[in-house]
């Protein structure tokens, strides 16, 4: 048995791992002190003694400032909530040495004070031992007056005590890093969800204007920048690039108000000043102190070419004329949440851009790395515009998006980048890399893989950029095979490849019964079992993933895109 412990006892090791196992509970994220007194009963239990105590370190034991606070108490005296200067008492001198304290009789230790609430209660011997593990102060388990012997502990129950408090200080360890765990589990969870909605708000590749378009790339989960294009009824196009100081969910949730407040007001007010007004407005009702947006907001008219911004404190928009001349435009104005202007509506600049491009960008762009590892600028914007000014609209986005942000850089960051063009559209270019069809059979699987693997790292792609878009479009055709021609013989799968602005697009076509969309969205990741996962597995290895309309005849048409690494540099040729 336990040293220490009565005939009628629990053996010692039974009780170590219940007393853990109830520690545990009480240090999780919902506490039952219930579990906890009960914890401490079966110590006093087990020491025979007629009350014992937890008390856990608030703040570090060498600050003068932290508190030792009895957490839970069983016994004749109740002293929960009391509170202790850390170098107080038999208790504080247990946790500041780090070893357990035995007081034979409490009238001949100096350091001992009895508490006001146990004026009634006569405290004759105790026992203090220090949860600690490996230095780490957490707090001490009091037992006091042992119920025979004269109410006098021996060293024996002080060992027994000891041991029972490292198994304690062990089990409130683990449970504070489980507790740490859980909550950056659920806190990258609050992002990813922040970052989908984020997405959500940013115009798809599918519905871009021709005239104007963007790229958002967030340094983090979520970004504290946004932009957004919005077709208006009679042909003309509004746009929005705007920057939240700060970075984090803050930041991203004041984006996520400004980017709906423009979409709702861009509607009814075709006024940049007045609209960048209102917004600012009513940032303002809600937006903490000390935060602020830069914002630049526009009309543009692509039967005139002419465009009419306004600029809230943002980096100055440059255009770019068809001679390759730059002309930049600063803000007169400071940014939202700031001081409003004089007369309430923020100046508007009104420019045609005559067949040059009208460009728009966050900090993060010049103040990213070139590779030497110098910061770029303005000039080295400027420098990057000119290299790829040939290009049609959404090859030049992307484009100078893979420049600011190569794969694999850490970005510090949000890049933000919106181009307004001022000349007729040209299509990007379209190259038909592969188009075969393949019977819908797991034996094809293997050469789908290699075809798609093979012509992937031709067209440029990065090796484990391919592998992941070999694994996406795998999964793509295990899942028509399997579900959508559930294993019949007959089937066909059309599989084509194209090189489309600067990225790699799998179409697989199929001919079994269309899908609902909005059935194939897969487990919840938290589901923890084999399969079902096949959407967010897609959609994880690849840039963007979506069902298309398909031709006639056929029943459904997915459409798997991944960005090219590097080969930008020749672009144009």
């Amino acid at each position: 048995m336990l040293p220490g412990t009565s005939a009628g006892a629990a053996p010692g090791t039974d009780y170590l791992s219940l007393f853990a196992e109830l520690l545990e509970d009480f240090a999780s994220l919902d506490i039952e002190l219930s579990m906890v007194r009960r914890a401490l009963g079966r110590i006093a239990e087990a020491m025979n003694a007629e009350s014992a105590s937890l008390f856990l370190l608030e703040g570090d034991h060498d600050d003068p400032r932290a508190r030792l606070v009895c957490q839970a108490c069983v016994g004749p005296s109740d002293i929960t909530g009391l509170s202790l200067p850390v170098g107080t008492g038999i208790v504080g001198r247990a946790v500041l040495r780090d070893e357990p304290q035995l007081v034979a009789d409490t009238r001949q230790d100096p350091d001992f004070v009895a508490p006001s609430v146990q004026m009634d209660y006569q405290i004759r011997s105790l026992i203090c031992a220090p949860l600690s593990v490996k230095g780490q102060r957490l707090g001490a388990v009091e037992v006091v007056n042992r119920r025979d012997c004269d109410n006098l502990f021996s060293e024996r129950d002080c060992e027994a005590l000891a041991t029972l408090a490292n198994a304690a200080a062990l089990a409130l360890v683990n449970a504070r890093l489980m507790q740490q765990q859980v909550e950056q589990a659920r806190t990258r969870r609050e992002l990813e969800l922040a970052a989908s909605v984020q997405r959500a708000l940013l115009p798809r590749d599918g519905t871009a204007s021709d005239w104007v378009r963007g790229v958002n790339l967030p340094a983090r989960g979520v970004s504290g920048d946004f932009y957004d294009v919005l077709p208006l009824p009679g042909g003309s196009i509004a746009f929005a690039l705007a920057d939240v100081s700060g970075k984090g969910m803050n930041a991203a949730l004041v984006a996520v108000k400004a980017a709906t407040l423009f979409r709702s007001e861009a509607r009814q007010m075709r006024k940049p000043g007045k609209l960048l007004a209102r917004i600012g407005s009513e940032l303002a009702e809600t937006m903490a102190r000390g935060m602020f947006v830069t914002m630049v907001v526009g009309i543009y008219d692509p039967r005139t070419y002419t465009v009419r911004f306004a600029n809230a404190g943002h980096e100055p928009p440059v255009w770019r004329d068809r001679q390759g001349q730059y002309h930049s435009f600063a803000a007169e104005e400071p940014p939202l949440g700031i001081v409003a202007p004089e007369n309430g509506v923020y100046p508007e600049t009104l420019l045609r851009l005559d067949g040059g491009s009208l460009y728009l960008y966050t900090d993060g762009c010049t103040e990213s790395r070139d590779e030497h590892g110098a910061m770029r600028g303005a000039e080295g914007i400027q420098a990057l515009i000119g290299r790829y000014a040939s290009l049609p609209l959404a090859e030049r986005v992307q484009a100078l998006a893979d420049s600011l942000a190569p794969d694999g850089a850490d970005l510090r960051d949000d890049i933000t980048l919106l181009v307004v063009e001022g000349r007729a559209p040209r299509r990007a270019r379209r190259d038909l890399l592969l188009r075969q069809s393949f019977p819908a059979e797991a034996t094809q699987l293997k050469v789908i893989r290699h075809l798609v693997a093979d012509i992937a790292g031709r067209a440029g792609m990065a090796a484990e950029a391919a592998q992941e878009l070999v694994l996406a479009v795998d999964e793509a055709c295990q899942n028509i095979i399997r579900h959508g021609y559930r294993g019949h013989a007959g089937g066909r799968i059309d599989l084509s490849m194209r090189r489309v602005a600067g990225r790699l697009t799998v179409e697989l076509v199929d001919f079994a019964p269309p899908v609902k969309q909005d059935e194939c969205k897969g487990r919840p990741l938290e589901d923890l079992r084999p399969g079902g996962l096949g959407t967010f597995f897609m959609s994880a290895l690849t840039d963007s993933m979506r069902y298309l309309r398909p031709p006639r005849g056929a029943g459904n048409r997915l459409a798997l895109s991944k960005r090219l690494a590097g080969k930008r540099e020749g672009a144009g040729e």
